[in-house]
């Protein structure tokens, strides 16, 4: 029986995913009313969604999983840049298809990677403290971190884990409680006020960069990391006592995510360069407010889920006989 209430929660989460890029793409990171939602809407969206991947991740099926994502991987990682050029007219393609996962790839990446080191980490008696130190210290890295999306994926890596070691527990306790709602908008208000006093650099909520290209020292950076990890937790406690007060209205858009993660770039890259907003900036959040409800309607259609099952065969079906062992 599948769980509404994570079904709620990935349908919330997975449109402020395609709503952020709507908005970082057609109206950016310049205006000041912009900068405060899609901040708040960083801080929280990826490390809530990668909590419930975490929460979803069973041992049993790591092998499997992972060629599931590397399956899903290298056929996007052509079909975007193939996308792109229709409508920039120069082919931007780096062979060496896993140094740079494009755009929003980055998390297919790091779910090859976490699912390998969850194999192993959960057998350690403290797998959410190692992966927390791991998020603190590939910062400290003297390489690019943007390349491999080596940043990205330990940066995040905390939120996974804790979905994995803890996320039933947490999501029985909220439910448990009577957690009000005026609880969750306190703690959301609370993160866009700290966006805005601390005009934060983007790039932090990326977490795609080392503390040197940051420019920051090492110490800051450690604590400026380890600040934003607990922000972002917050965030996640915030967005599943929401959700609790919406029911299940919203379960339909929950059920088939990763179609509508993986394929909703063709969209937004589709509309951002065709469009150019010039209006009031709050008829421009309403336009991306529309473009995402619609984009994500569509795409959470059981059409495209299977598509995305179809066109994983490709590596599935001949390695059937590795992963069923």
């Amino acid at each position: 029986m599948r769980d509404t209430y994570l079904d709620t929660s990935k349908a919330v989460l997975i449109f402020l995913v395609v709503f952020g890029h709507f908005l970082e793409r057609m109206i950016g990171w310049g205006n000041p009313v912009n900068y405060t939602l899609l901040a708040t809407i960083y801080f929280v969206h990826m490390p809530a969604f990668i909590f419930i991947s975490g929460s979803l991740y069973k041992d049993k099926n790591w092998f499997k999983n992972i060629l599931c994502f590397v399956a899903l991987y290298l056929p996007f990682q052509i079909l975007f840049p193939v996308f792109e050029v229709l409508w920039t007219g120069t082919l931007q393609f780096n062979w060496n298809v896993f140094v740079r996962p494009y755009w929003v790839l980055w998390y297919l990446m790091a779910m090859m990677v976490w699912t390998l080191l969850t194999h192993f980490l959960i057998k350690t008696k403290f797998p959410v403290i190692i992966a927390v130190a791991m998020a603190l210290c590939v910062g400290l890295s003297p390489w690019n971190n943007y390349q491999y999306s080596i940043g990205r994926i330990f940066v995040f890596f905390p939120f996974f884990m804790m979905g994995c070691c803890y996320g039933k527990h947490i999501i029985q306790f909220i439910q448990q409680r009577k957690f009000t709602a005026v609880i969750g908008l306190c703690v959301a208000l609370g993160i866009m006020t700290l966006v805005d006093l601390t005009k934060i650099n983007p790039f932090w909520l990326y977490g795609s960069l080392s503390y040197q290209q940051l420019q920051v020292s090492s110490m800051d950076g450690i604590l400026i990391r380890a600040g934003c990890l607990l922000v972002s937790s917050l965030g996640i406690f915030a967005i599943f006592v929401l959700v609790y007060f919406m029911g299940q209205r919203f379960i339909l858009f929950g059920r088939n995510t990763l179609a509508v993660y993986l394929l909703h770039g063709f969209v937004v890259i589709l509309i951002a360069r065709s469009w150019k907003l010039d209006f009031h900036i709050s008829i421009e959040i309403l336009i991306c407010l529309i473009f995402s409800t619609i984009t994500c309607w569509i795409l959470q259609q059981n059409i495209f889920d299977q598509l995305l099952r179809k066109l994983s065969l490709w590596l599935m079906k001949p390695t059937e006989k590795l992963w069923h062992k």
